[in-house]
């Protein structure tokens, strides 16, 4: 059997570059068993191969090289610990990948819909449409309308959602009472929300003001318009009109939803807001 393989052979033999292990032999990491003096040619051992496959399983589990440099060194408790804490950072970002798989899967929902309440938008009329349940994050508000800046409303949701590795909804919505109003001011939010990609958001004790809720599947009266606040009430005031000339029983909450048309903030703002009623099932 031979006795010593060239880098080249050493690099086919175990499925890497040449490149690679040159790098290795200048960290210090694996280096070969002999170099000729006269050439520099660079020979390794074929019992060196079983610690190159330790190496490399080491960095597929995307060890930093630095690190498996000290672990190598490692006796074999001390690598049974390490390989146990990897499993838990592998388990941990496995975690990570699934709720941005839902994340993902959710905006895509989401875009479907907002063109369809795009296109309702330019038509002007009362419509309905069946709404799935959706799970939310909501927080009770006392001095919301729709003529407060939404975006500070909805922090305190992003600062909880983000510290449980989430993202905030492009969706959030707000919670009132369907009645008559003369004016915009007369509207007092109850909830600001937003839906969640996930179910493993956890809530501290400290956030008193933060539960969870659910906005239940079902028939939705609406109505779609490009956000204003000028013309906020005269849209609020015929979706309410229709209900009541119609006769049609609700459960008494209008949920209001904007999205935006685009996700620039060096563009100008561009919205378009559904109010939504749910109705009750005959």
């Amino acid at each position: 059997m031979q006795d010593y393989y060239t880098i080249g052979e050493t690099a086919k033999l175990n499925n890497i570059s040449v490149q690679t292990l040159r790098y290795y032999d200048r960290l210090g990491l694996f280096q070969p068993a002999h170099v000729d003096r006269n050439n520099g040619y660079r020979f390794y051992d074929s019992r060196q191969f079983f610690y190159l496959d330790i190496i490399k399983s080491l960095k597929y589990l995307q060890t930093p090289l630095e690190d498996i440099k000290r672990i190598i060194e490692y006796s074999p408790e001390n690598m049974l610990l390490f390989l146990h804490n990897q499993e838990k950072a592998i388990e941990k970002e496995k975690e990570r990948l699934l709720q941005a798989e839902q994340l993902l899967y959710k905006r895509k929902r989401q875009l479907a819909e907002q063109f369809e309440i795009s296109k309702r938008s330019e038509d002007n009329v009362i419509y309905s449409r069946d709404i799935e349940e959706q799970k939310v994050l909501k927080m009770a508000i006392t001095d919301g309308n729709p003529n407060t800046e939404p975006n500070i409303l909805t922090r305190k949701l992003a600062e909880i959602l983000e510290g449980n590795s989430s993202m905030i909804d492009n969706q959030c919505g707000y919670i009132y009472d369907l009645k008559a109003y003369q004016t915009t001011n007369q509207i007092y939010y109850e909830y600001v929300y937003s839906t969640l990609p996930h179910s493993t958001v956890e809530l501290s004790g400290e956030d008193r003001e933060i539960e969870w809720g659910v906005i239940a599947s079902g028939e939705y009266i609406c109505i779609a318009f490009d956000w204003s606040l000028q013309h906020y009430l005269s849209y609020y005031q015929k979706l309410y009109d229709y209900i009541k000339v119609n006769n049609i029983r609700t459960e008494g909450k209008v949920y209001e939803v904007s999205i935006p048309l685009n996700y620039s903030a060096s563009k100008e703002d561009c919205f378009v807001t559904e109010l939504r009623v749910k109705k009750l099932a005959t």
